[in-house]
């Protein structure tokens, strides 16, 4: 009976490695011996699987994605008020905060803008982000009777919500203040949008 192959599992182990290295020191200075005894791995290993550092943080991306959809996909279920707000709260809510994944998520950011190989994944991963904040904004907007542009509400949310992350507590607000900020800006949106048989009116 053939060996079951140990690629897939590896790859895993080797991705979970880099995201935990990535969070406690950078990626820069994750080096490859790092990433393979945090993965419990021989340091030649790695090149067995990834054959370098930036192929290895390009399947820790889209493995962060993959994740991070996951969860969002599961609010879908929920009525439209209550599946945006916790689509904001799994970005926004203290409750929710994942610290290893956000510094990581900070990381990726800021690599993509400098390794198109990063970039690529990343806005893919963006595109199904916005792309569940359209569907969820546009739900909501039908349910409350309002005629809302979705696509241009879920990119000023989005903007909000990752200028946020990126801030951080340098931007001085109390704790929860960026989820309340993000609400409050979805409540605006559907206050001055029209309603489709008649002019535009606060809501009330």
């Amino acid at each position: 009976m053939p060996r079951p192959s140990q690629v897939a599992p590896r790859r895993a182990q080797l991705i979970r490695a880099l995201e935990r290295v990535m969070a406690q020191q950078g990626y820069e200075a994750a080096s490859i011996r790092e990433i393979a005894q945090a993965a419990g791995l021989a340091p030649g290993l790695v090149h067995h699987y990834f054959p370098d550092k930036e192929s290895l943080l390009v399947a820790l991306t889209a493995d962060l994605g993959a994740r991070w959809l996951a969860r969002l996909d599961e609010a879908e279920a929920l009525a439209p008020e209550a599946r945006l707000r916790r689509l904001i709260e799994l970005h926004l809510s203290v409750d929710e905060a994942r610290p290893e994944e956000l510094g990581c998520w900070l990381q990726i950011i800021a690599e993509a803008a400098r390794r198109p190989s990063v970039g690529v994944v990343w806005g893919e991963v963006v595109a199904g982000l916005r792309g569940r904040h359209v569907s969820a904004l546009a739900a909501l907007a039908a349910s409350r009777g309002r005629a809302i542009d979705a696509e241009a509400g879920a990119a000023a949310l989005l903007a909000l919500v990752y200028g946020a992350l990126t801030l951080g507590p340098s931007a001085g607000g109390p704790p929860g203040y960026a989820a309340a900020a993000a609400w409050s800006l979805v409540e605006g949106l559907l206050a001055a949008a029209p309603r489709p048989d008649g002019p535009s009116q606060a809501a009330g």
